[in-house]
């Protein structure tokens, strides 16, 4: 990421962020929000709503990187690696490959909207 780069400050992907959080935490990537805001104790409404692009307020954040080993703020918000261990910066960076993918599966299918009939 550039110094300059704002894309990283939007919501949107911070809660990117979050999700390949998660899939990194839960080994696997088949860790549930419910199970990932019980590990953290987070309560599971805020983080899923965090994960759907709300603003992660700034205890959360902070709760999240005393919990995590090696886990940054400048990473929650801003994306920035640096001052990450180098296993939990690939980790992650790998996390949230198999994020985007496992999203991009899972949206080609649900783009259409189911026919329904209504009763006359």
């Amino acid at each position: 990421m550039s110094p300059g780069n704002t894309d990283n400050l939007d919501n949107d992907a911070i809660a990117r962020r979050l999700r390949a959080l998660r899939h990194h935490v839960s080994g696997s990537g088949h860790g549930s929000r419910a199970d990932f805001a019980a590990r953290t104790k987070i309560e599971y409404k805020r983080w899923n709503n965090y994960e759907r692009g709300f603003p992660i307020r700034r205890d959360a954040a902070i709760h999240l990187v005393k919990t995590i080993h090696g886990l940054t703020l400048d990473w929650i918000y801003l994306g920035r690696q640096d001052g990450m261990p180098a296993r939990l910066q690939r980790e992650l960076e790998d996390a949230g490959k198999a994020v985007i993918l496992s999203e991009e599966r899972g949206s080609s299918g649900s783009s259409k909207k189911p026919i329904t009939r209504s009763r006359a």
